[in-house]
């Protein structure tokens, strides 16, 4: 095969790459509304609706909102998390542009201004969206809505496989990819509360799973009462904090593959089916 240009692997430095961003939402090339001699940073543009944000707490503009969520808006100053809601933030605020189906009947009045906005500012706004997607896709995440957001999460192959089994099942689909949801990377209170949902979904089918694999559905259930997800016996063993983390995603791993054995047992069969023809 002819190596080009296009067959090299992308690297990317996360920072390099924000800053990227932040240089074009810095540039003065927007509209808003009312003003068509001037034209405004994305900052200014998205500060002139922004107390028509249905999330912004108390917060009047966007430095304020970073300042009640504790996170720094000086590039320079921000951490690698910080750098993944900075976009987060750009991210969900733009697709909030084009949800006005979801204002309340107050918002309705605001729904043509905001329209507007979005189709004066449409290309602009398109190339900032993309090149997220690419930064989001060059660190290896995916994003997804997970509930009212959309969110980072990190590329998962495993999870991906068993997904198109769980269609009819938004609940678990979602605890599913908020597993890799890299806002809560290292938080043990919410991974737990994830696991007991998964594992939730999985008890009424305990019966059905043993059917394929009862050890790893034992297994399963093993962890899910010795790591503090259901059951919090006085003596169990204490962890630290990051052998729990370990063993959470282990549990994870377990659960996913357990929910996967139904359809690769089938496959397996039609397999054998096949060659002893």
């Amino acid at each position: 095969m002819v190596k080009s240009i296009f067959n090299l692997e992308n690297r990317t430095d996360l920072k390099t790459e924000v800053f990227r961003i932040g240089k074009i939402t810095a540039q003065k090339e927007f509209s808003i509304l009312g003003d068509s001699e001037k034209i405004f940073t994305f900052w200014e543009l998205v500060d002139s609706c922004f107390e028509l944000w249905p999330y912004r707490y108390t917060a009047t503009n966007s430095s304020e909102y970073f300042k009640l969520k504790g996170i720094s808006k000086n590039l320079q100053k921000m951490s690698n998390e910080e750098y993944f809601y900075y976009l987060q933030f750009i991210f969900d605020f733009i697709n909030w542009f084009d949800g006005c189906e979801n204002f309340s009947i107050i918002q309705k009045k605001f729904e043509n201004e905001l329209h507007t906005l979005l189709l004066d500012n449409s290309l602009k706004l398109l190339i900032i969206l993309q090149n997220i997607r690419t930064i989001a896709e060059l660190c290896n995440y995916n994003i997804k809505k997970v509930g009212e957001h959309c969110t980072f999460i990190k590329r998962d192959a495993d999870v991906d496989s068993i997904l198109p089994a769980l269609e009819n099942e938004e609940n678990i689909r979602l605890a599913l990819l908020e597993y890799n949801d890299f806002r809560i990377e290292n938080d043990i209170k919410q991974k737990r509360i994830i696991l007991k949902q998964i594992g939730d979904y999985l008890e009424p089918r305990r019966k059905f799973y043993n059917s394929y694999n009862k050890t790893l559905t034992d297994r399963i259930f093993n962890l899910l009462n010795k790591m503090k997800i259901r059951h919090f016996d006085a003596d169990q063993k204490e962890f630290s904090d990051q052998e729990y983390l370990d063993w959470y995603d282990k549990l994870y791993k377990m659960m996913i593959h357990l929910i996967r054995t139904p359809t690769i047992v089938e496959i397996q069969n039609e397999v054998k089916k096949l060659c002893s023809q």
